[in-house]
């Protein structure tokens, strides 16, 4: 890009200002440098007083359009001076493309729509750039609550990166302003999108990477701000391993915080878990002070719960109360105290909390988090992740009666809010308690039971559910949720032998019941190589004998016919 600019500005002192306008315009080489910039605009203009020339026309149109504080803090009238550059420029050359295109960009950000509209359409004729085709689209539809997306076309045949860039931004400002629109041609448009980031990825990298393309596509920040979007197009495809490598090779070239949190969302929705929290640790050490309150308490939450995923309960503690801390610190009067984003954040910060601090063996203070957590649900009564928590608060205190309340509330609250999540563990918790604190199996069973409906596969859940199955003698669902529990047990990490050898044993007793005695064998042979147990000893005799005596009645019945 600095090459381009020194190529311009040399360009420009030959007085060769076709190519001086080509460079800069079309190679988006304007210097960032505002002392740098207000001298070539103080050039150029100078140079366009003493002799009109429709290429310095052009070239002051850009700085009207993108950086017009070089000689007006109004917008407005920085437009408007674009539009008499550029129509001086026309009237000098009226088929001067770059003219065309800035007169009708000034009246298209004045929302005078209908005169962009034929300087557009001109411009399209000489050069049919997708960036226009989407904004002649946009005016031809205005009107309408709803456009007829079938007439949406574009031509995507050009060799310029930004053009095409350009035209997936506005392409996907079109799907965001048009929710609405049927499936089949939002997903045409996604796919028209997702072709202008590709296409545009692969000629910047081209010029960018490979040194092979058109120089004027050496723009090395907006290749970075392509690969962001295409990033993002692609983990939503759950192309992760390509998203990541797009957004790594994007940060070579221009580093911002975007493309690294979207690089952190690729390595969380990929299970990269280690790479996460690194990339999560450098969103936060690079731009915390930058990033918004919602992001902040996002990112958090990610590092928290990988964290403690990874058992690395100091660093999730670190975290937590980091969050907790500026949670507390918002006023009162922020509207983000309130916000549903924060308040998922928050909630989750006191529920890993309390795991961090079990698995560290740090003894809280009960009294003090129950009147904390009595604080915080006065002003937030109907959420249920804090209700479940302060449940469990209530167990610690040995108020088990209250704490069954706590998760009735939880459940309805749930219920109402669709939370599902928190509508299967309150529904756990109420089955635990009436089980091992009220002695009521019958419930128990049918609370455990309506969590399994609800879609929890939780191992432990399945293996209260076989407790409650085998001692009210329900011999079916016994053998059922027992084969469920097996099934996910190499998911749940800690589980004792004991408590498998249970299982086998309950299964193995009930399948005797039932008749099936080879079954029951089987199930009771492995209890005892898990742990030994009189009555999987006896049981296992019992079913060895029963499958004997069965399989001896089958063969003499066949061979005697009786």
């Amino acid at each position: 890009m600095k090459t381009l600019h020194i190529e311009a500005l040399e360009a420009f002192r030959q007085k060769d200002y076709t190519t001086a306008a080509r460079k800069w315009i079309q190679g988006h080489s304007l210097p960032e440098n505002t002392e740098e910039l207000n001298e070539i605009y103080l050039w150029v203009n100078s140079q366009n007083e003493i002799s009109p020339n429709a290429d310095l026309c052009a070239i002051l149109g850009l700085i009207a359009l993108d950086h017009h504080e070089i000689f007006t803090d109004d917008r407005e009238k920085a437009l408007i001076q674009c539009i008499e550059w550029s129509s001086l420029g026309i009237t000098i050359d009226p088929e001067h493309y770059l003219c065309l295109r800035h007169a009708g960009s000034a009246f298209y950000w004045l929302s005078r729509w209908e005169e962009a509209a034929p300087y557009y359409e001109k411009a399209v004729s000489l050069f049919p750039l997708p960036a226009l085709q989407v904004r002649l689209f946009n005016i031809r539809n205005k009107n309408l609550p709803v456009p007829d997306f079938t007439q949406f076309k574009i031509e995507t045949e050009t060799t310029d990166a930004m053009e095409v860039y350009n035209a997936g931004v506005e392409i996907n400002s079109l799907l965001r302003q048009f929710p609405q629109m049927p499936d089949s041609e939002k997903e045409r448009l996604i796919q028209f999108k997702r072709g202008c980031y590709t296409k545009a990825y692969h000629l910047y990298h081209k010029t960018i990477v490979e040194k092979q393309g058109d120089p004027l596509n050496n723009d090395p920040h907006t290749f970075a701000m392509c690969c962001n979007n295409l990033a993002i197009e692609l983990t939503d495809q759950r192309n992760y391993d390509e998203a990541i490598a797009v957004t790594t090779k994007g940060m070579e070239y221009s580093y911002f915080m975007y493309i690294l949190q979207n690089r952190f969302s690729a390595y969380l929705e990929g299970g990269y878990l280690k790479e996460a929290l690194m990339d999560g640790e450098q969103l936060m050490d690079d731009f915390m002070n930058v990033m918004d309150t919602e992001t902040y308490f996002n990112i958090a939450d990610h590092l928290c719960n990988g964290y403690i995923e990874m058992n690395d309960y100091e660093a999730a503690m670190d975290w937590l109360n980091a969050g907790l801390e500026t949670y507390h610190s918002l006023e009162v009067t922020d509207p983000m105290i309130s916000d549903p984003e924060v308040i998922r954040c928050f909630t989750n910060f006191h529920i890993n909390k309390a795991k961090a601090e079990a698995a560290l063996g740090i003894q809280p203070d009960v009294a003090e988090a129950s009147d904390e957590a009595d604080k915080i649900l006065e002003e937030m009564p109907d959420n249920p992740s804090l209700l479940i928590n302060r449940s469990n608060m209530f167990l610690q205190e040995g108020e088990h009666t209250k704490a069954f309340e706590c998760l009735q509330y939880a459940l309805h609250f749930a219920s109402e809010q669709n939370k599902i999540r928190s509508i299967q563990v309150a529904l756990y918790n109420m089955g635990y308690i009436q089980v091992v604190h009220f002695q009521d199996e019958t419930a128990a069973l049918e609370s455990f039971e309506q969590s399994i409906a609800f879609g929890n596969e939780d191992f432990w859940c399945y293996y209260w559910a076989v407790h409650c199955s085998y001692h009210l003698q329900e011999n079916g669902k016994t053998v059922s949720y027992g084969m469920l529990a097996l099934e996910v047990l190499p998911q749940q990490d800690n589980v004792a032998e004991d408590i498998i050898a249970e299982i086998y044993e309950h299964i193995g007793t009930s399948q005797i019941d039932l008749g099936q005695y080879g079954k029951a064998a089987e199930n009771l042979t492995r209890s005892l190589q898990y742990n030994p147990s009189k009555i999987a000893e006896d049981n296992l005799k019992t079913a060895e004998a029963e499958s004997i005596r069965n399989s001896s009645g089958g063969f003499f019945k066949k061979l005697f016919g009786k």
